[in-house]
């Protein structure tokens, strides 16, 4: 699988268009930020999914989902990943994001303690709650709707493992 990988300041500069289908991944600092930063040790605790050439997103923050354009997205850098998708895997992808954002997708905060739990303890106890995600999951689980295999449940999927996946494989 084919990827590129950009800067915020790659985007400024024009030097690449956002595509339906690729995702974000960044850092935060709030309190959900912070635990996943330490259980995961990696500076990678957020993501977000693309859908739209204008750099449109969709993510979930603990407030639930929402979409936004990565131009007003806050400081810091983030980084998009230009995953390689068919125009039909793309549009798949999208229609997923979508479709949470109608449904109005919670947080999912039992998740982000399943993960630490899971990390700590190296349990496969996966503890969620129907109608939340966390934000890697749902990309992960949009990538899905696209092809892309994962090789363990969406659910415990993190930023990190999102970069380790394309970035550094």
């Amino acid at each position: 699988m084919n990827y590129e990988i950009y800067s915020k300041d790659d985007i400024e500069k024009k030097k690449i268009s956002p595509k339906p289908g690729n995702f974000i991944v960044t850092h935060g600092g709030g309190f959900d930020d912070l635990l996943i930063h330490i259980f995961t040790n990696s500076r990678w605790n957020h993501a977000a999914l693309v859908i739209s050439s204008e750099g449109t997103i969709i993510e979930l923050e603990t407030t639930g989902i929402r979409k936004r354009t990565l131009n007003e997205y806050p400081g810091g850098d983030f980084y998009l990943v230009d995953v390689e998708l068919s125009e039909e895997d793309r549009a798949q992808t999208v229609a997923y994001a979508q479709a949470m954002l109608k449904r109005h997708e919670k947080y999912g905060f039992l998740t982000i303690i399943s993960i630490i739990l899971k990390i700590i303890t190296h349990s496969r106890l996966i503890i969620k709650l129907d109608g939340t995600l966390i934000c890697s999951e749902f990309v992960a689980n949009a990538l899905s709707e696209g092809g892309i295999i994962w090789d363990k449940d969406t659910s415990l999927i993190t930023p990190a493992d999102l970069y380790q996946k394309f970035i550094n494989h």
